[in-house]
């Protein structure tokens, strides 16, 4: 029987990440997107690209055995969760709610047809994202007391931790296929093992992780948050891609003491012990740097306004920091390059520049990082950190 996977989301991770590693490794895709006329003109073409990108080599993959389904309404999309035993949400937060209401009605009928188990691999740097979908669940199958058992017996809620980026892919490989999407080479997929029912699929690149709600923390708390620092910094250099910063030593200086602050405060907080951190650590800061990948800041920095928010990669580790009794110095400083960076395409980032310029940088950190009066080591810090930076430029 041809194993099958339901891909919600068919952005650059969802199509290139998911659908590539899953298309090589057998799976039949369906993808479902609300971009209806793009997915329209991907349904017509009938295959796409993924290239993968590595540090000293590069091949590339035609995914071809794949459906996409009808968005206009969720018919098509729940009798696909009804039959299919896998699905992987690769979308933003704004999407859950729609989703769990989908999710629910495929269970009811799962439930009420003796259906095997169901596994859904929620691939979002979202925070929180499986209890959001745990409780939603549970609250919109209350009233039916078999789908409650099947949702508590039979249906895994799993976080996923997408370590292999994607990104645009350059002029040229568009020009061949407009549907094209460049991923690292290097990378792993982690899913939390302890709520997936079943066997974990066979994949490229994938295996089972323990603690998968913590580990999401320090992937995005520590991972994320240097990735879209570096981004804060290195426009503030005059630099336009990831890799121009590679030799750059205070970019490097001041993204890896951010990391070190946030991991540490995430270990402390989540009890990581110290082998499982020091391999984790090794895995991001020792791997060798991609220059093959042009990897925008125009990307990596988008919509600074939620990654400066109180929960979010730069303020949620550095509250975690004072809350372990660490100085989170150089997350301040992100956070203040973060106040500093500015993208006249992104209208975030403009926001948020110029609330800086008509309200001062003191009720700009209040507004946007949410900080109250107990938080007033943190919000110094930021103001100095700011202060400092000004006289950088």
């Amino acid at each position: 029987m041809k194993k099958e996977i339901l891909i919600i989301g068919a952005g650059n991770i969802g199509r290139g990440v998911i659908g590539g590693l899953f298309s090589e490794s057998g799976y039949h895709l369906y993808l479902y997107d609300v971009m209806a006329e793009r997915m329209r003109q991907l349904k017509e073409q009938g295959t796409y690209l993924v290239e993968r990108a590595g540090v000293e080599s590069k091949y590339r993959v035609l995914v071809d055995d794949f459906d996409v389904l009808d968005c206009s309404d969720d018919r098509e999309l729940v009798e696909c969760m009804e039959k299919v035993s896998l699905v992987a949400c690769c979308v933003y937060e704004g999407a859950f709610s729609s989703i769990c209401q989908s999710l629910a009605k495929a269970i009811s009928y799962r439930a009420e047809h003796g259906a095997g188990e169901f596994n859904v691999l929620l691939c979002v740097n979202a925070l929180g994202a499986p209890d959001y979908f745990e409780t939603a669940l549970a609250t919109a199958l209350q009233e039916n007391q078999k789908a409650v058992e099947y949702l508590e017996r039979k249906v895994g809620i799993c976080q996923v931790l997408v370590g292999m980026g994607a990104m645009p892919s350059t002029e040229e490989l568009l020009k061949e296929d407009a549907f094209a999407v460049t991923t690292r080479l290097e990378g792993h997929i982690g899913i939390d093992e302890e709520p997936f029912k079943g066997t974990l699929p066979e994949v490229r690149s994938t295996s089972g992780v323990k603690k998968g709600k913590a580990q999401i923390y320090r992937k995005v708390y520590a991972g994320n948050m240097k990735h879209c620092m570096t981004a804060f910094l290195g426009k503030a250099k005059g630099y336009t891609y990831i890799r121009d910063t590679y030799e750059d030593e205070w970019v490097e200086e001041c993204t890896l003491g951010a990391f070190y602050e946030a991991e540490r405060a995430v270990a402390a907080e989540y009890g990581f012990e110290e082998k499982e951190r020091q391999e984790w650590i090794d895995s991001l800061v020792s791997a060798p740097k991609n220059k093959n990948l042009q990897d925008s800041f125009t990307r990596v920095a988008a919509d600074p306004k939620t990654k400066l928010s109180r929960d979010n990669r730069f303020v949620g580790p550095a509250l975690l920091c004072i809350r372990h009794g660490i100085l989170p110095y150089y997350l301040a400083k992100g956070i203040a390059y973060g106040f500093l960076y500015r993208d006249e395409a992104d209208a975030a980032s403009v926001e948020l520049t110029d609330f800086v310029k008509e309200n001062g940088i003191e009720k700009a950190v209040e507004t946007y990082c949410g900080l109250a009066g107990e938080d007033w080591i943190l919000k110094q810090l930021i103001l100095a950190q700011y202060k400092e930076a000004l006289k950088l430029r």
